[in-house]
């Protein structure tokens, strides 16, 4: 499974028991959280959903990143399955842009509009 947030952008995967973030919403819970972007990871989060089903561990166990390393091979593995998913949009590309919730499309229209004359 392939979890993309509302512009498209490729969040992380789940696979078996497995779920690897590429990006996160740092936002707390609130409505707030959808006036704040998306955080890019330098380097993905790794969790296994049967033993922290909450996506927990990096910030309750002071071990996380001690056992991260024990299992980032299973990170490797999920980014080879992210890439081979994002080939087949060379095949079967998205057929319309994301839905934006700001402005820019507006002012690029304006923009083009004020180029013609």
């Amino acid at each position: 499974m392939v979890y993309f947030s509302d512009d498209c952008d490729v969040l992380g995967i789940r696979f078996d028991n497995w779920k690897i973030v590429f990006m996160e919403q740092r936002a707390q819970g609130t409505l707030g959280l959808w006036a704040e972007p998306f955080t890019a990871l330098r380097l993905p989060k790794l969790f296994n959903l049967r033993t922290d089903p909450f996506e927990r561990a990096d910030i309750t166990s002071n071990t996380y990143w001690d056992w991260f390393l024990d299992h980032d091979y299973i990170a490797i593995y999920g980014t080879f399955i992210t890439s081979q998913f994002l080939e087949t949009f060379k095949e079967f590309p998205p057929r319309q842009e994301p839905a934006s919730f700001t402005i820019d499309h507006a002012v690029a229209k304006l923009h083009a509009f004020l180029a013609k004359d």
